[in-house]
C-alpha cells in the first residue's frame, strides 16, 4: 500500500491518453499515484485525441526542454464535405460539398503538404492572444486574428480510404502544427471540406513508441511497482555523447562551475551536430547535462545526486 512517506522516484512513463480526457487530467491523475514527487507532460493532446503522452517524474521534470521540439507523429481520419467550427468532430457543423476525392486525387495533392509550409492554426487552439486561449476568445464569439506560423511536414501519407466520404493518414510533422489545420486546408486543396474524426499521436521524436494505458497504473496498488515501470531519464537523449566524471568533477559541475574537457575528452565527444550537448554521469547516474564550448564543459541541467546513494548503487 502507498504512504505518504518521501518517495524517490525519477523517469519517464510513456502513457497512452484515452479519448474524452485533457492531457492535464491525465497528468492530475499521474500525479496522485505518486504522492508528493513533482511531475510533468510534454506535448499537449485535445481531449478528442489519443496516444503518445510523455509524462515526466522527479528528476525528469528538469529535462523536458529537451524534447518539447522534436518531431511528433499522428494518424489520423478525415470526413470529407463537412466543416465544423472547431475542425474536428466536437465542433459544430457549419458548411457541407458533396464532393468526395479518390485516391489518386488525393495522393496527386498530398505532395503539396510536404516539405516547408506556412500554416495559420485554428481559432479553436490553445494558442495563447493576449495570455487568453483563443479558443475560450472564440466561444464568446469575439473577433481576433491569430498570425501564421512555419511548420515542417515531413512524410504525409494516405494510408487506406475508408469509404467514400472518410479516409486514413500518416503524418510526420515539426512540433506545434495542428493536425486539424492540416486536415482542413488539405479537404480545401481538393475542393471540398473536411474535419477531423480521429487523432492518435503514435510517435514523438525517437522516443521508444512502447506505452502503458492510464487505466493499468492506476490499477497498481504498490509504489514499487510504479517505479519500475519508469523509464531512466536519459532515455530521451537520442544521439547525445556520454561521459563519465570522477567525484571531483560532479562535484565541481553540480556547485554549476565548468571543468576543463581533455584533447582526447573532447576529441571522443566530437558531436557538433547535435549542439555540442553532452550528458554526464557518476557511477551510473545522471549528473549534470551541458555543452563542451571550446576545451570547456559547461553545466546546463543540473541533477543534485546523493554520491552516498551513487557509490551504493555502482
Amino acid at each position: 500500500m502507498r504512504t505518504n512517506k518521501e518517495i524517490k522516484a525519477n523517469g519517464w512513463l510513456f502513457v497512452d491518453k484515452p479519448i474524452g480526457i485533457s492531457s492535464n487530467r491525465v497528468l492530475q491523475k499521474i500525479k496522485r499515484l505518486f504522492l508528493n514527487v513533482k511531475v510533468g507532460y510534454v506535448g499537449t493532446l485535445d481531449p478528442m485525441a489519443t496516444g503518445f503522452l510523455p509524462i515526466a517524474v522527479g528528476k525528469a521534470t528538469k529535462t523536458i526542454k529537451y524534447i518539447e521540439k522534436v518531431n511528433k507523429e499522428y494518424i489520423f481520419t478525415l470526413e470529407w464535405g463537412v466543416q465544423t467550427e472547431t475542425g474536428d468532430v466536437e465542433g459544430k457543423k457549419i458548411r457541407y460539398k458533396k464532393i468526395y476525392p479518390d485516391e489518386n486525387e488525393i495522393n496527386d495533392k498530398i505532395s503539396e503538404f510536404k516539405g516547408n509550409l506556412s500554416q495559420k492554426p485554428s481559432k479553436y487552439s490553445a494558442i495563447k492572444i493576449n495570455g487568453v486561449r483563443a479558443y475560450k476568445i472564440a466561444r464568446k464569439g469575439e473577433r481576433f486574428e491569430i498570425p501564421a506560423r512555419n511548420i515542417v511536414v515531413y512524410d504525409m501519407k494516405l494510408i487506406r480510404r475508408i469509404n467514400k466520404v472518410r479516409s486514413l493518414f500518416y503524418v510526420n510533422c515539426s512540433s506545434g502544427t495542428y493536425v486539424r489545420t492540416l486536415a482542413e486546408d488539405l479537404a480545401k486543396s481538393l475542393g471540398t471540406y473536411g474535419h477531423l474524426l480521429s487523432l492518435r499521436r503514435v510517435g514523438f521524436g525517437k522516443l521508444d513508441k512502447k506505452l502503458i494505458s492510464l487505466d493499468s497504473l492506476i490499477s497498481l496498488m504498490h509504489i514499487d511497482k510504479l517505479i519500475e515501470l519508469l523509464k531512466p531519464i536519459d532515455d530521451i537523449f537520442y544521439g547525445v555523447k556520454k561521459m563519465n566524471l570522477d567525484e571531483k568533477e560532479a562535484r565541481v559541475l553540480m556547485d554549476g562551475k565548468f571543468i576543463v574537457a581533455t584533447e582526447s575528452v573532447r576529441k571522443k565527444l566530437s558531436i557538433a551536430k547535435v549542439n555540442n550537448l553532452v550528458i554526464a554521469k557518476y557511477k551510473k547516474e545522471l549528473v549534470v547535462i551541458g555543452n563542451i564550448n571550446g576545451k570547456n564543459f559547461h553545466p546546463e541541467t543540473i541533477m543534485n545526486i546523493n554520491f552516498n546513494t551513487a557509490c551504493i548503487r555502482s
